[in-house]
């Protein structure tokens, strides 16, 4: 593990060093596969390996790798690491500089901000957000206006892949496709012209149970919103 290990370091900071800047679903899985890693690392030699080039990759690029690191839970990582009782002193300072950098990092962020880092990611979980009615009403508009639309852009890029190992991500962009055509209807067409209506309509399809739901709940909310519209208009 541990020749694996340092093989795929130097192939990522080759990398890094090309391009200067990872693209942000390559910053997501390196997130995601170092974390990994290091919750299975089965000797300190190893894990002092991943700690010091998780140090190096999240201190290089904080912006987007600080976001990716803590979606994939590597602070509740690093605390169970603590009570390993690492005897290894160059481990034991990573393992700390690790905790002070993503603590300073999430001291400082919103609910917001949490997930817009995780739209950003290119990956969806059941994060706290999603399933907060607070967090939609206070944040739904903003949604749209951050960055001149990028979130809801993001949304449809998620949506439009098929996840065939992951369904869970296509059930939690409906759900916040939902949220958003309840919260902000006049925005609708807004999220019409990215494709999101349609492909909410296309996954109302979908064999996995939980898509279905959630799309089905999306496509209600547009229907709601649409009959409604007409009612006023009849009424006049």
């Amino acid at each position: 593990m541990e020749r694996v290990c340092k093989s795929m370091s130097t192939n990522i900071s080759r990398t890094t060093a090309k391009q200067n800047v990872l693209t942000r679903p390559r910053d997501h899985d390196i997130a995601f596969l170092y974390t990994n890693l290091l919750r299975l690392s089965p000797k300190e030699k190893t894990t002092r390996l991943l700690l010091s080039t998780l140090l190096n990759l999240l201190t290089a690029n904080r912006q987007t790798l600080l976001p990716a690191a803590v979606l994939a839970r590597l602070p509740s990582l690093l605390s169970s690491l603590k009570s390993r009782h690492l005897t290894d002193e160059d481990a034991l300072e990573d393992l700390n500089s690790l905790n002070q950098l993503l603590e300073d990092y999430t001291t400082t962020q919103t609910t917001f901000d949490e997930y817009a880092a995780e739209v950003r990611s290119g990956h969806l979980r059941w994060s706290p957000p999603h399933r907060n009615e607070t967090f939609w009403k206070e944040n739904a508009r903003r949604i749209f206006e951050e960055s001149k639309g990028e979130l809801p852009r993001k949304l449809a890029e998620i949506l439009s892949k098929n996840w065939e190992t992951d369904k869970q991500v296509l059930a939690i962009g409906c759900n916040d496709v939902a949220c958003l055509v309840k919260e902000v209807p006049e925005k609708r067409q807004q999220l019409e012209k990215l494709g999101l209506k349609g492909r909410v309509m296309e996954l109302m399809q979908e064999p996995d149970e939980s898509v279905r739901w959630e799309s089905l709940r999306a496509v209600g909310e547009w229907m709601r919103y649409s009959f409604e519209s007409k009612s006023n208009v009849a009424l006049r």
